[in-house]
């Protein structure tokens, strides 16, 4: 069985090791800012004046503008590339996203599907903050499907600001499986 080309391959003993701890920490590289929200909202032709009116905002009981919940994800990852690192060249892997950092547990598995995602949003997220995400492996549950065996793993991450006020929490779960051997026919 050949391993993996990105994450990494180990037993399962390893990977249950990681059960509860942390398993990757990522602080955003911008903050949350005016010009990124009204890019984010254009595109879906979204009108809600909490989104872009200071005085909208402060009327429905916020401080200030806010970003919509759901660009934690986007607030929340560190930067692919900085000036300084190398360039990519033809050939290499492709860059992958820095989450979800589940491929960082050690799995005797070679292929992966998301099954499913949770979120709760419990705060705002308004311009000039900062978002830190911390995962955490929060299951394994082995089982066998069609596709092969393997664990359906779920990671938790949590999302805080500068403060260090929780402003999302989201669980990810992934699939990691080992196809069943192809009958030779």
């Amino acid at each position: 069985m050949s391993e993996p080309t990105w994450g990494k391959y180990g037993t399962w003993e390893e990977a249950e090791s990681y059960l509860g701890k942390v398993i990757g920490v990522g602080v955003g590289v911008d903050a949350v800012e005016l010009g990124s929200i009204r890019r984010w909202l254009e595109p879906k032709e979204f009108d809600c004046a909490i989104h872009t009116d200071s005085d909208a905002a402060k009327a429905a009981g916020h401080r200030d503008v806010v970003a919509p919940s759901t660009m934690v994800f986007s607030y929340g990852l560190p930067a692919y590339w900085s000036p300084g690192d190398a360039h990519a060249q033809m050939g290499d892997e492709p860059r992958q996203i820095p989450i979800p950092v589940i491929f960082d547990v050690p799995a005797p598995c070679t292929l992966s599907f998301a099954s499913n995602i949770d979120m709760d949003f419990l705060e705002p997220m308004y311009v000039g903050d900062r978002m830190t995400r911390t995962s955490r492996l929060a299951s394994i549950a082995h089982k066998e499907l069609r596709v092969g065996k393997g664990a359906f793993m779920t990671q938790e991450d949590t999302y805080t600001n500068q403060n260090g006020d929780t402003v999302a929490v989201v669980l990810l779960t992934i699939f990691r499986f080992n196809p069943p051997e192809r009958e030779q026919g």
